[in-house]
């Protein structure tokens, strides 16, 4: 902060430079992953590390908690391969898209995530966004989400949901529906039991969890829009200099594909073993792609009040500037009282004249939110790669070559 302050040359005061400080130690501290009271507990017990490198070791004991024993009991029983039931274990699509694939990028997706909204938060004091006078304001939000993120109240809450026996209410654990490694023709199994007790809960806690935090960053960038901020509607980015929060919003694209692992890993069950066509599935597939984006682009839908503001007001300053220029260049150069000693080619006012029109014209051109084409295009991309496969499966060799083919002619 103090090399940027010397290449601006701006006098800063004392005072402004320790709420800087202050600011910077608030943003390095800050996270909406790492946290909470079940992570707090962890990290008394010494089961996890303070920072997030140990995601590795948490993804491999996770899979032995919650894979391995479905595996063990899946063998014992004789339910892992053979003909003894309809969908052995080993050739459960739905099991390897939840536990082998959903659940380690739901856990990676924090190595992702956490240091991307890092570093978003630490733009907003880097870029002076938020100016010093608001400085207090910014760490009050920042330790108000954090007191969100540590509270009891929906953690006990997600940990319910989470092991509520959902499977009591699902289709594939109804006994003679069709018969599979965790529910055969005579009631469930062992390790079909191991799975509703301890894997589905672990599982849909880890996903229960980042929901919550997913509605953490939302809730933070909505407080932070209220502030009175330095945005410039003549920005290159178009957004006022808030560009930044789409490169941050991409990441988020990771949950979106980790969700539609375990969507395509049912749909793939449903067509291997049930006999269903892709084309039953289609509007539902569709469905969850569009609701997929749509989810991951409203925090900065969020930002829309703000930006309008910041450009509506911009076309209000620079047209009144424009007003002034343009009545000072008509008095000089057209309805003169006395013809202007310096000749009018090559007179720096006329390019003067051309920039304060191209200013006024990227102002209207301002986009009302960061979110682009570019933004749009890479979480439809995340959300549609688990989805490849089960397309693939479902078509025809001949229809699909054909299409191939398309694509490359």
């Amino acid at each position: 902060m103090e090399t940027a302050a010397k290449n601006l040359q701006v006098p800063r005061s004392s005072g402004d430079q320790n709420a800087r400080e202050t600011a910077d130690s608030a943003v390095r501290n800050f996270s909406i992953v790492v946290g909470g009271p079940v992570y707090d507990l962890l990290l008394r017990f010494h089961l996890v590390r303070q920072t997030l490198p140990n995601v590795w070791r948490r993804i491999v004991a996770l899979l032995v908690i919650t894979w391995l024993p479905l595996l063990l009991l899946s063998l014992r029983e004789g339910l892992a391969f053979g003909h003894q039931v309809r969908i052995p274990f080993l050739y459960d699509c739905a099991t390897y898209g939840r536990l082998l694939i959903g659940l380690p990028l739901l856990l990676y997706a924090e190595l992702l995530i956490d240091p991307a909204i890092r570093q978003a938060v630490s733009e907003f004091v880097e870029a002076r966004l938020v100016p010093d006078q608001e400085l207090p304001k910014f760490e009050s939000i920042l330790r108000r989400v954090q007191r969100m993120r540590d509270s009891w109240i929906p953690e006990v809450i997600l940990l319910v949901l989470a092991f509520f026996p959902t499977y009591l209410l699902q289709h594939e654990w109804v006994t003679g529906v069709i018969t599979n490694w965790h529910t055969t023709a005579t009631g469930m199994s062992a390790a079909g039991w191991w799975y509703a007790v301890v894997s589905a809960p672990f599982m849909r806690y880890i996903a229960y969890r980042w929901v919550f935090r997913y509605f953490l960053w939302p809730v933070l960038l909505w407080q932070i829009s209220r502030l009175q901020l330095t945005l410039m509607p003549t920005h290159p980015d178009r957004a006022a200099g808030l560009n930044f929060l789409a490169m941050t919003q991409r990441h988020f694209g990771i949950l979106a594909c980790a969700i539609g692992c375990s969507v395509a890993g049912r749909v793939a069950n449903t067509m291997l073993f049930e006999g269903a066509r892709l084309a039953s599935f289609e509007s539902r597939l569709i469905g969850f792609g569009v609701l997929s984006v749509i989810v991951g682009l409203l925090p900065l839908a969020l930002l829309i009040p703000k930006l309008k503001e910041v450009r509506k007001q911009g076309l209000l300053d620079y047209g009144r500037f424009a007003k002034t220029y343009t009545e000072s260049f008509d008095r000089k150069w057209v309805h003169y009282a006395a013809r202007p000693a310096e000749p009018m080619l090559g007179t720096p006012d006329l390019q003067s004249l051309a920039d304060l029109g191209n200013s006024f014209a990227f102002i209207e051109k301002m986009r009302k939110t960061p979110i682009s084409r570019t933004l749009v295009q890479q979480l439809a991309g995340w959300t549609a790669i688990p989805l490849v496969p089960v397309i693939i499966l479902g078509t025809p060799l001949p229809v699909l070559m054909r299409e191939v083919m398309k694509l490359i002619m």
